[in-house]
């Protein structure tokens, strides 16, 4: 496998684990969209955030097919910053249940590093193909 096929395999697993992720964490989950304890619009949030989310990644993939590199990184790229700022968001938590936070880690962040490196090292595995 070339360095260049195996950048994009990796920019296609983080946009498509991006959409997969926010599914299982944020959307078919009872803690979140169809937690009846949280506001709707609270909830009206989380739906448009998916949705938006869904429309970036499609956007993205058809970039990848098209060899743009940076644009493909748009939705991974630009998805997982936002829980490292809403981190830092007084009186927000990163924890979504108290089972998650007897495991001593945010997963969540774990999962936005994680993500974000495997971006980056797509993009850089393209990028150094193209010099």
């Amino acid at each position: 496998m070339t360095r260049a096929a195996l950048g994009k395999g990796l920019l296609g697993f983080a946009i498509v684990a991006t959409v997969a992720i926010v599914a299982i964490a944020d959307v078919f989950n009872a803690t979140h969209l169809f937690n009846p304890d949280w506001p709707g619009h609270a909830r009206f949030h989380i739906g448009m955030q998916f949705t938006t989310l869904v429309l970036v990644s499609l956007f993205s993939l058809a970039a990848l097919r098209q060899g743009q590199v940076w644009a493909a990184a748009l939705a991974p790229g630009s998805f997982w910053p936002g829980l490292f700022i809403a981190y830092l968001i007084p009186g927000t938590d990163v924890y979504a249940s108290q089972a998650l936070r007897e495991l001593g880690v945010p997963i969540n962040l774990l999962l936005a590093a994680v993500l974000l490196g495997i971006t980056a090292l797509g993009i850089a595995l393209q990028v150094t193909k193209a010099r």
